[in-house]
């Protein structure tokens, strides 16, 4: 019986990430003699013998290198920690860069591009040479050579890859013509990820890093920036394509084969979060879900909690959030290290919510609204927390509320006044939806979603993520997943006093929906104003918008606090932000006499003036 070849794919990484499990995957660092930290459960490039520290100007060449003098295997492969080859027999679809996109490195994508040892035997088994898909430059970028692709990049010097050509024909006369087919032509394999055969590998090995010493000893790249210095990576993507060239010109006859490339936009590792190292007793956990151009008002409502909170009680205040700026993470830090009894965390929900098209039916809620329901497993070491929407102040001790005995209750909230008169409405659209849609059994307790004491050990009972998260890509759900809240946990709900849950009156729905619910329900939202504890602008009337709406002053007394507030001053104004500016070459020099000119017949901003521009460009050749 003949013996399955060993597989070895060396994935590299110069970062943390997530990678798929099996033999024939061994995830390698890559320049680690220079890194400050070695990456647990990988290889190292400057273990053995290596070219680790060159990695700057190597790239992934030095786990290429490592491989070569240090590993065996009956194939040797290579690929990166965001790019993988597609084991699978399937087609899929692609950019015109040649590439597969998809998201994150998990159960679904290594089994949809068989990531997986049998996978990749049976894809390897039998052939030469694998390489990525050859791609036309001419879909890149319109280029109508290699050479003119690499020319348009604007870190990469056309004298280098001559000076590389150079190199090239002194040392091996017979590869001149392959040179100038490849790259004068418009195809190419990219990314440096191949598979060969051991012996196809060493002598690929032999062949191309003395080209690249040669090319290094001989090349100045004492003042080239950060891209530029990688120029000897990029080299090596070309150097691959001339070395099979050449071998399948003079005979070689290797069966080869091409596999697409998959691009993944999330390859970091699942992220997961601890407890923190405080007594449990004192400890008060509270979530609150974000965007980034959310971040000013939740800054806002945090900065509101702890300005009321108890100086004997540690926060643990927790975004979940999938595109908030390290930037603004930072600047939320910073502003939030003035309380010494509260520690702010950011986590990613993209994995968790990935595989669901979840949607809303207003246009002031956003999907954020449905990132509560991968709560009760991101935080497992909590039995309970406090969930607060990011449109509203607290204006007393959230810990009072946390402090709340649910008893067997799977939800503590207040009851939800709009939906309440809406239900007592004549033309009973409202109770219809309830007995179409909801099925509840008591609707007049229909509960607000946006303050919530949650009973995480019971809500883990009743529905896993993957069930709440499905339930919830509904579309037939007016209110989303407060809706699914109310339909899944009816019966199973502790109402709270409505001081902590204070709507405020949107386009005068006090007298026009509220005065429409029981009157015990009213007259107890009527009395919660006169000492609200957390007051919630739920609906389109914010006063980010509007500073004159109801308990508007009472907002901004908190807002003006933050860092943010001029943020926040701009969107009154109507300001949108500003696009980042980016920086051009001017087609027309400052100092050229003809921008005078140009100035009065087409004035800076004027259509005319980008239609000059282009023109000028495409006579000076530039893109």
């Amino acid at each position: 019986m003949r013996q399955s070849p060993v597989i070895k794919l060396f994935v590299s990484a110069h970062r943390p990430a997530a990678f798929p499990s099996g033999g024939s995957i061994l995830p390698i660092q890559v320049g680690a003699e220079n890194a400050s930290e070695l990456f647990e459960n990988t290889l190292h490039d400057n273990e053995g013998e290596n070219i680790s520290a060159l990695n700057p100007m190597y790239c992934e060449l030095t786990a290429q290198y490592w491989a070569w003098k240090n590993a065996d295997a009956d194939y040797y492969g290579f690929c990166h920690y965001r790019r993988y080859f597609d084991f699978t027999d399937v087609e899929h679809r692609q950019n015109d860069y040649g590439e597969i996109i998809d998201t994150y490195i998990d159960e679904r994508t290594i089994a949809e591009y068989g990531l997986d040892d049998e996978s990749i035997a049976r894809a390897v088994d039998g052939w030469d040479v694998i390489t990525s898909p050859r791609n036309d430059v001419r879909r890149i970028g319109g280029f109508g050579s290699l050479k003119e692709h690499w020319s348009a990049d604007a870190h990469l010097r056309l004298s280098d890859l001559r000076h590389m050509y150079d190199i090239l024909c002194a040392r091996h006369p017979d590869y001149r013509q392959d040179a100038d087919t490849v790259l004068n032509g418009r195809e190419s394999a990219f990314c440096n990820m191949f598979v060969m055969r051991k012996a196809i590998f060493f002598a690929y090995n032999e062949w191309l890093f003395p080209l690249l010493g040669e090319f290094v000893d001989t090349s100045d790249f004492s003042t080239a920036d950060v891209q530029t210095l990688r120029t000897v990576g990029h080299l090596s993507e070309r150097l691959l394509n001339v070395f099979i060239a050449h071998q399948q010109r003079t005979g070689a006859q290797w069966r080869i084969k091409e596999l697409q490339c998959v691009h993944f936009l999330h390859p970091e590792p699942a992220e997961e979060l601890a407890p923190l190292d405080v007594n449990p007793r004192f400890t008060v956990p509270v979530v609150f879900a974000a965007d980034d151009a959310y971040v000013p008002m939740l800054t806002t409502t945090i900065q509101s909690m702890l300005s009321n909170a108890n100086p004997d009680r540690h926060y643990d205040i927790i975004v979940l959030e999938r595109d908030i700026s390290e930037q603004n993470k930072q600047n939320i830090t910073l502003f939030l290290n003035q309380y010494s009894n509260a520690t702010i965390r950011f986590y990613d929900v993209g994995r968790a919510v990935a595989e669901f098209h979840l949607t809303t039916n207003n246009a002031h809620i956003s999907v954020e609204t449905y990132y509560r329901f991968i709560i009760q497993e991101a935080l497992p070491f909590y039995s309970k927390i406090l969930y607060l929407d990011c449109d509203l102040i607290v204006n007393g001790d959230i810990a009072q509320l946390y402090d709340t005995n649910l008893g067997s209750a799977a939800i503590g909230a207040i009851r939800d006044i709009d939906f309440l008169g809406n239900l007592n409405m004549k033309n009973g659209e409202r109770r219809d939806y309830v007995d179409r849609v909801l099925h509840m059994r008591n609707p007049y307790g229909y509960f607000q979603a946006g303050v919530l004491v949650m009973n995480l050990d019971r809500m883990r009972e009743i529905h896993t993520v993957h069930e709440w998260l499905e339930i919830a890509s509904n579309p037939e759900f007016i209110y989303n997943d407060q809706d699914v809240l109310n339909a899944e946990c009816g019966g199973e709900v502790a109402y709270l006093d409505y001081a902590w849950n204070v709507m405020h009156d949107c386009a005068g729905r006090v007298q026009g929906v509220f005065a429409f619910a029981p009157a015990p329900v009213y007259q107890a939202y009527m009395a919660s104003r006169k000492a609200p504890k957390i007051i919630h602008y739920a609906g389109f009337d914010k006063p980010w918008k509007n500073p004159w709406c109801d308990f508007g002053p009472l907002y901004w007394h908190y807002a003006q606090q933050t860092p943010f507030a001029p943020q926040m001053m701009a969107l009154l104004a109507g300001l949108e932000k500003p696009k980042p500016p980016m920086h051009h070459e001017r087609a027309i020099a400052e100092d050229s006499p003809l921008r005078k000119y140009v100035d009065v017949v087409a004035p800076s901003g004027s259509k005319q003036r980008e239609l000059m521009k282009l023109v000028a460009r495409k006579v000076q050749g530039k893109r």
